[in-house]
């Protein structure tokens, strides 16, 4: 009889007859390790979860041969669920942003809220456009709105975008399809639709309390640094460079000189922007409720269950965006096949890096997993009768903490908690809420995005830590209590 191939290896876990607390131990010397390769040895996120997964394969005790086995088995299993999604959401953020219906959306909802309401109008900004964008480009993508606002109000830019950053961050942070959203969603099996409803349940109001009220009580206590004038030219001056350093990453370089036969194309209107927003998360809703809103088995019901697969939803989103925004793409070219083809090449190139991080950080889970570790540490904190919930968030958020990546955050402890997500009765949306909200906790020095803010809004980095530090931790808090109210009400 012929043998196996190499990946068709039954699992071999870890060595049997180990003291129980070897593999907790090995866990968090994979913690370690991980800390010690991205803070102290900067070395990229990537390597270092590679690095520390095959470390950890080998120090558990699995047979060598099967600890890259295992690896890429756990690569496989992330990626065949994410990698289109991540790819396809790039696409539709990139048309959003080239079309103008971002900025559209924007200039509508603060018109509509007026100078009083601003705040919230930022808040909902955030929430809207931080559904479908990463929260870089968000950020990017709605400065010119922030120093507007800040001009007519007459406060420092940061203050007036602290509604607008909460709104962004709690997305990118609980929301599928965000990379590590769509992570933990993964690795705790949790339905893609009620994680999108949970996000919104628990993220909006989170980010009302990190938001609006926070940022008047900043206000209150903030000192104005050089008067509102200067305040106005450094905001001018943020906003143009972050747009020079937006449009490098996402690979559409500076914009193009016009010559006087160019002509530019209207930009997409709000309504154009709001269906481009909403219409895969609908997909993905009547999906999950198939059954509550058809016959099973029946024609419909499979139309709607194949209509409301992830991958499938945001295909179709993807389709109805190019033929509705991309005729509004916002530049002097030929508007036909050929730019939206351009166009949709390089929505891939900002989220390459994403991808491979998350690879290895699905390398690790495999790991995890196979080794008998992620089961062996579960046992050993449920032993200590910490409420699941709790000890989702607080792994989540001493990673962050220790490492500053979110997504390293969300991997570790989802990689480490995913066999408990069956075991505790709690909906396993709740555990990846939880967990996305840990990953949130104290953005400081070892974050890039603490020093994206820093350098974009002008601030020192004392000033940094007193908005935007402050801001992400009341968010992880507050997003902490709403998960475990949520979860009280669904007992």
């Amino acid at each position: 009889m012929a043998s196996r191939p190499p990946y068709n290896r039954p699992v071999i876990t870890a060595a049997p007859h180990l003291p129980s607390w070897y593999l907790p131990a090995c866990v968090a010397g994979t913690v370690l390790l991980l800390l010690v390769l991205i803070a102290r040895l900067r070395l990229h996120p990537a390597l270092a979860l590679m690095i520390a997964a095959l470390g950890l394969g080998i120090a558990s005790g699995m047979p060598l041969e099967q600890v890259p086995l295992s690896f890429t088995a756990g690569v496989g299993n992330l990626m065949g669920r994410i990698a289109i999604i991540l790819g396809l959401g790039a696409v539709l953020g990139r048309l959003l942003d080239r079309s103008g219906a971002a900025i559209a959306l924007s200039d509508f909802l603060v018109g509509a809220f007026g100078p009083r309401g601003l705040s919230w109008a930022m808040l909902l900004l955030g929430i809207v456009v931080g559904m479908p964008v990463f929260f870089e480009v968000g950020l990017v993508l709605l400065m010119p709105i922030v120093v507007a606002a800040a001009r007519r109000s007459g406060r420092p830019p940061i203050l007036v975008a602290i509604p607008l950053l909460a709104g962004l961050s709690i997305m990118h942070g609980t929301v599928p399809p965000h990379p590590a959203a769509m992570l933990a969603a993964t690795a705790y099996h949790a339905d893609l639709g009620r994680s999108i409803l949970f996000g919104l349940a628990i993220g909006i109001p989170a980010a009302i309390l990190a938001g609006p009220p926070l940022g008047w009580i900043l206000t209150r206590r903030w000192t104005r640094r050089a008067g509102a004038v200067a305040a106005d030219r450094e905001a001018a001056i943020a906003s143009a460079a972050l747009h020079e350093m937006v449009n490098v990453a996402v690979g559409g370089g500076p914009p193009a000189k016009q010559t006087e036969a160019e002509k530019m194309p209207p930009p997409a209107g709000p309504v154009r922007a709001a269906i481009a927003i909403f219409l895969p998360i609908a997909l993905i809703f009547l999906g999950s409720w198939a059954d509550a809103l058809s016959s099973p088995g029946s024609g419909l019901n499979r139309a709607l269950r194949f209509a409301g697969y992830p991958d499938i939803a945001l295909l179709i989103a993807v389709l109805v965006a190019l033929f509705t925004l991309g005729p509004r793409i916002q530049t002097g070219r030929h508007h036909g096949r050929e730019l939206l083809r351009k166009l949709t090449a390089e929505s891939f190139e900002p989220i390459a890096g994403a991808i491979v991080i998350l690879s290895a950080a699905g390398g690790l889970s495999g790991v995890l997993r196979d080794s008998g570790a992620a089961q062996a540490t579960v046992s050993l904190a449920m032993g200590a009768h910490m409420p699941p919930l709790v000890l989702a968030w607080l792994l989540a958020a001493v990673v962050r903490v220790s490492m500053g990546s979110a997504t390293v955050a969300m991997a570790v402890a989802s990689g480490v908690l995913a066999p408990m997500a069956a075991t505790t009765g709690l909906r396993p949306e709740l555990l990846v809420m939880a967990t996305g909200c840990g990953s949130l906790m104290l953005s400081h020095v070892n974050d890039s995005g603490f020093w994206l803010v820093q350098s974009l809004f002008r601030l020192s980095p004392k000033e940094t830590l007193a908005t935007w530090s402050i801001m992400e931790t009341v968010l992880s808090v507050s997003g902490l209590v709403v998960t475990l109210l949520l979860s009280g009400l669904l007992r």
